[in-house]
């Protein structure tokens, strides 16, 4: 009797789990797949990672020279007129008045600069003039100083040009009040320390104002409002001239950080039993109000604002030629290797693994290219940050300015993690999209025909 000897077929499933179907043996096999193809074609995938590479490098690069510039701009715009923080009287903020001053004795400064983020403060008194000799005249603001703790808070003293800064003692009566010029009303008056003029206003209590005064200094802060308009005079003098009687309009807050400003105004605010928040017209009665220079100059923090949203148009700009490079690389190695893969789908790959290796493989040239990007761009920015860029090779003047801030001829980067992480993380996700469609195309083709050149 005739026995067949062929033997009974496996039981579907008995052989196991595939070896794409165990957990993490799939993706490490596509990781080793993805290397291989990018290493078949090395020129390629070489002007691919380049590409990438500096895409990348270029983004940090210029998040990096954003960061400084806005900072700069801010350090600019505060270090010398508004400083970080201001307290003045509720009426004053809403409507600035000659009468409209508070009282500020010794204690109130301690309580100030007893705050843990706070340097140093300097009270102040601002009045508008006329100041001239008789050739020449010009409206001015005075602002009156105590000269050791202005110096403290602002860097006005280092930039004194001619002459000298304030003594810390004012003179003696009846001789002259010492002032000191901005560069641009000593420039309109045409006078220098030594000589002497004589300036008018109108005080707190509505009689008229006038003194002589005696140039001794110059500056050139490099803020353009002060320089132009700005004449410096001893607290006192000021006090004695706008018939204010030991009040001030305001004290002017150095703190350590400048991105830490309305954090540091409340802790003053709370410190000083003040309002951190400017008050309404209906609401303006009496007390001190706190305000960090994002309320003082809302144009610079708009603009920053701005200017922090536009980095996605940087993204898009810079990424869509990466992203044309990685589909094209993507799209001509998928053509190529058409054959191949219905080979690998014959013998038992699913589409599946298929889509996935070719995903792989594109987030990993874009994994390296980024990487070899982020080490680039940080190295020339954290060099940039320590040394400087020398502005001087992209304009003629050595300073220039910009919203009423002089830049220096050199402009120091600031490098911060999220600008490193941010443009890898955006160039792994484009290259992973760039690659989608040439994956979902070999993923859907179809073997035999494939195989023999059919399709």
């Amino acid at each position: 009797m005739w026995r067949s000897t062929q033997t009974s077929s496996p039981v579907v499933g008995s052989e196991g789990p595939r070896a794409d179907e165990i957990p993490g043996r799939g993706t490490l096999t596509s990781v080793k797949l993805a290397l291989r193809n990018l290493l078949r074609n090395r020129w390629r995938s070489g002007l691919t990672l380049a590409a990438v590479a500096v895409a990348v490098g270029l983004m940090i690069w210029m998040l990096s020279l954003y960061e400084g510039w806005l900072q700069e701009m801010v350090r600019g715009a505060t270090s010398v007129e508004t400083a970080q923080v201001q307290i003045h009287s509720a009426s004053y903020v809403e409507s600035p008045r000659v009468y409209r001053s508070f009282a500020a004795d010794s204690v109130l400064l301690q309580r100030i600069l007893d705050v843990p983020e706070v340097l140093s403060a300097s009270p102040r008194i601002e009045l508008a003039g006329l100041v001239g000799d008789e050739d020449r005249s010009q409206v001015a603001r005075i602002l009156g100083v105590d000269p050791v703790r202005e110096s403290e808070t602002t860097p006005v003293a280092d930039a004194v040009t001619a002459g000298r800064w304030l003594a810390p003692l004012p003179r003696p009566f009846p001789a002259a009040r010492e002032v000191v010029l901005g560069s641009g009303v000593a420039r309109q008056l045409q006078v220098g320390p030594g000589d002497e003029l004589v300036t008018f206003l109108e005080a707190a209590d509505g009689s008229l104002g006038n003194e002589l005064l005696e140039v001794v200094g110059v500056v050139q802060t490099g803020n353009t409002e002060i320089d132009r308009n700005a004449l410096y005079l001893h607290l006192s003098d000021a006090q004695a001239l706008g018939a204010l009687e030991g009040e001030i309009h305001e004290i002017a807050v150095r703190t350590e950080d400048l991105a830490r400003a309305r954090e540091t105004a409340v802790a003053i605010a709370e410190a000083v039993g003040a309002s951190s928040a400017t008050p309404s017209p209906a609401s303006v009665e009496g007390g001190l109000v706190v305000r960090p220079w994002q309320e003082i100059l809302p144009g610079i923090d708009q603009m920053i604002f701005v200017f922090r949203r536009s980095y996605w148009v940087l993204y898009l700009l810079v990424y869509i030629l990466a992203a044309v490079g990685v589909l094209n690389t993507q799209r001509m190695s998928a053509l190529e290797r058409r054959r191949e893969f219905g080979v690998m789908m014959a013998i038992g790959m699913r589409p599946r693994r298929m889509l996935r290796t070719l995903l792989v493989e594109t987030a990993v040239l874009g994994l390296v290219g980024g990487a070899i990007g982020c080490a680039f761009g940080t190295a020339l920015s954290w060099y940039h940050a320590t040394s400087g860029l020398d502005m001087s090779l992209l304009a003629r003047e050595t300073t220039f300015s910009y919203m009423g801030v002089s830049f220096s001829e050199r402009l120091y980067f600031v490098l911060r993690t999220g600008n490193v992480i941010q443009p890898l993380a955006v160039m792994v996700a484009v290259a992973v999209v760039s690659g989608l469609w040439p994956a979902i195309q070999a993923a859907r083709i179809d073997p035999a025909p494939t195989i023999a050149g059919r399709s």
